[in-house]
């Protein structure tokens, strides 16, 4: 697990209590199903029980400027198989002339990360405008790079929290997480930046025992995914569940429809066929529902589930 990005950008603008249920979290507690940002807006969490486990950014304001986040992980055997962090600093619109200019330059034009192309961003896709923005990022994650291996002080300084509770509960890390970043900042929206990360290993995620343990010879990166179909085809089903979940995000921050990103080549709207009937009077798309489940379940054949397939769709 590493410590947010979010919080070394912001580190100069000190910390703050919160206001809304989750975000008094304490380490420790646990929630399930999803977290609450705002009053009845959740953020949704994979299945099982989240823990806290930090909580950095908990504190007096400064100048009615506060940062606050949480660090959620779920365990298994004692391995963080899914982890979940938010992040968010607020009280800027007294100082936006200030705080613009920073927050655009550490989103778009930083050191490392960010909403700028990457070579190891399996997907990249953001909305700007100034400074307000909407941004989502799918990427492989090198645990041992990112919590010991970084040359970046400020990195070593926001992962020491995450580095002390995994020697302290003798956590065993995995190598890879599959992860996704979602950003969003618009002052006449709301007067904060929030940026939400999911992670889970390729294991949870799709039981699937990864070959290669770095970031740049993962069988996930980007320019090697190619070479191995099985890891591709799982990071195109985590793009998927990650486009669900940024449209979440865009629901619970208030995303204005100028700031929406378009993610219809993961998500298939299918609001009309779902009333559509074939000409025997049967609903198309429930059909073809069960009949996956089946195929999923073992109790048809691939050959069985094509065929039936085909006599649905020609009915």
């Amino acid at each position: 697990m590493r410590k947010i990005y979010f919080y070394s950008i912001l580190f100069f603008l000190v910390f703050n209590n919160s206001f809304a249920t989750d975000w008094r979290l304490k380490v420790g507690d646990s929630i399930s199903g999803g977290f609450e940002v705002y009053n009845n807006k959740f953020i949704n969490l994979p299945e099982g029980e989240f823990v806290v486990v930090e909580k950095p950014a908990a504190g007096e304001s400064i100048n009615g400027i506060g940062v606050e986040g949480l660090s959620l992980v779920h365990l298994k055997d004692n391995v963080p198989i899914k982890w979940f962090e938010i992040a968010r600093a607020y009280g800027l619109s007294k100082w936006t002339g200030h705080l613009n200019p920073i927050i655009e330059a550490e989103t778009f034009k930083p050191k490392k990360n960010g909403c700028k192309k990457r070579q190891d961003y399996s997907f990249l896709k953001f909305y700007k405008r100034g400074a307000a923005h909407n941004c989502l990022i799918v990427k492989h994650f090198d645990v041992q790079r990112e919590l010991y291996g970084t040359d970046y002080d400020e990195d070593r300084v926001f992962s020491a929290g995450i580095r002390h509770w995994v020697k302290k509960n003798n956590i065993k890390l995995p190598d890879i997480y599959l992860t996704s970043e979602h950003w969003f900042f618009s002052m006449p929206v709301r007067d904060e930046w929030i940026l939400a990360q999911h992670g889970e290993t390729p294991e949870s995620f799709a039981d699937y025992k990864i070959k290669f343990t770095t970031r740049d010879t993962s069988e996930f990166h980007p320019d090697i995914v190619t070479r191995y179909p099985k890891a591709k085809k799982i990071m195109e089903n985590f793009k998927k569940i990650t486009a669900k979940r940024h449209k979440n995000f865009e629901e619970v921050v208030g995303a204005k429809k100028r700031h929406l990103l378009d993610l219809s080549q993961f998500i298939f709207d299918n609001t009309h066929q779902k009333n559509s009937k074939n000409k025997s009077g049967k609903n198309i798309v429930a059909e073809l529902e069960k009949l996956n489940e089946l195929y999923k379940s073992g109790a048809l054949t691939k050959e069985e589930f094509e065929k039936a397939k085909k006599t649905i769709l020609s009915e």
